[in-house]
């Protein structure tokens, strides 16, 4: 296989994303990691999926997997800490760019 070494140096990068906590809790009052809540986001878009049959659900479940990718660096600033100066999206981007550089292309 074709670039295994940098796969699976991707795959052990991005399973920070269980570490990475955000603001939101889980419903027994725990902190959510990334992970859990990209899962759960997952989750969502295949039990309705039949509502709207109009989409790609593979591509919304890519989509789903890697929009928090980049929190894997440098975790996940909510929207009430973060320093409006700065741009999130550009940051997360570049941490996503970071990340996936050593992956082949597909």
């Amino acid at each position: 296989m074709n670039g295994l070494r940098e796969r699976i140096s991707f795959i052990k990068e991005a399973e920070r994303l269980k570490n990475t906590l955000r603001s939101a809790y889980t419903s027994q009052g725990r902190q959510e990691s990334t992970a859990e809540h990209s899962w759960r986001l997952c989750l969502m878009a295949i039990v309705f999926a039949d509502q709207m049959k109009t989409i790609n659900l593979l591509k919304v479940l890519k989509l789903c997997v890697i929009h928090d990718l980049g929190e894997a660096l440098h975790g996940d600033i909510p929207a009430i800490h973060q320093d409006h100066n700065l741009d999130k999206t550009k940051t997360e981007r570049e941490d996503l760019k970071s990340l996936t550089a050593s992956l082949p292309s597909i």
